[in-house]
């Protein structure tokens, strides 16, 4: 059978990160995918990287259907299409791991992560948190990512009645109305000040601190955003 995502992969004695051909969906296409079959036992499909600020994330909804970036040689976005064809047949555990200027690492790991089709607006299902970075997707009631469309500068389906996230947050997302994570935002080197536009995740340590405008804002030095199914063993 034809390697569906970065885990068969493996199964089949693959050790090297890097990028394979995939066929998670038998009636679609094969499609390209970074593996990283070194971190945590292997097995992970990496379906967005921010490391360097080198690509822009301020981007249309066509981009993100398709995607954008370069996963072989730095920053990218799998893309919408591709995400929702890799969570559609399979229950995939979601693994965000994040790290500060301050060389504070943490992560988030979720046992439920589904992305639907275009039809149904790309809409998240998320959910089971564990790990240290805090649970930023399922903050509270107020913001919650889960069961949200995916909004851009260009396509507005968040729940905020004033305007659209995307376009006031420079990035495109499952926004609520509006946020508690958005790690697609702009990539500041170090702390910023203004509107919380950089990449956020609302359950860092120290975040309460940033409550004031006048207040710096806490910027992060990579992120990434990677898949494995559920009860994987290699």
């Amino acid at each position: 059978m034809a390697p569906r995502d970065c885990s068969d992969h493996m199964v089949k004695g693959e050790r090297n990160s890097g990028v394979y051909q995939v066929i998670p969906d038998p009636k679609n296409v094969t499609i390209a995918v970074f593996c990283d079959m070194e971190s945590h036992d292997g097995g992970w499909t990496v379906i967005q990287l921010r490391q360097d600020g080198s690509v822009n994330f301020n981007r249309t909804w066509a981009e993100y259907r398709t995607g954008f970036g370069n996963m072989r040689a730095g920053e990218f976005w799998l893309g919408n299409d591709q995400i929702h064809l890799l969570t559609r047949h399979r229950e995939m555990v979601l693994r965000v791991e994040l790290e500060d200027f301050n060389r504070v690492r943490e992560y988030a790991e979720y046992r439920l992560f589904r992305v639907a089709g275009e039809r149904l607006r790309y809409r998240l299902s998320v959910g089971g948190y564990s790990g240290t970075a805090g649970d930023a997707l399922q903050f509270s009631k107020s913001y919650n990512h889960n069961n949200r469309f995916f909004t851009t500068p260009d396509r507005d389906y968040d729940r905020y009645p004033s305007g659209n996230c995307g376009a006031y947050y420079d990035s495109g997302w499952w926004f609520d109305a509006c946020m508690a994570a958005n790690l697609n935002g702009i990539y500041y080197v170090g702390k910023y000040k203004g509107v919380r536009n950089g990449i956020y995740w609302g359950t860092w340590h120290n975040i309460s601190t940033e409550y004031y405008p006048t207040n710096d804002r806490q910027s992060f030095k990579t992120v990434r955003m990677m898949i494995r199914p559920r009860g994987y063993a290699k």
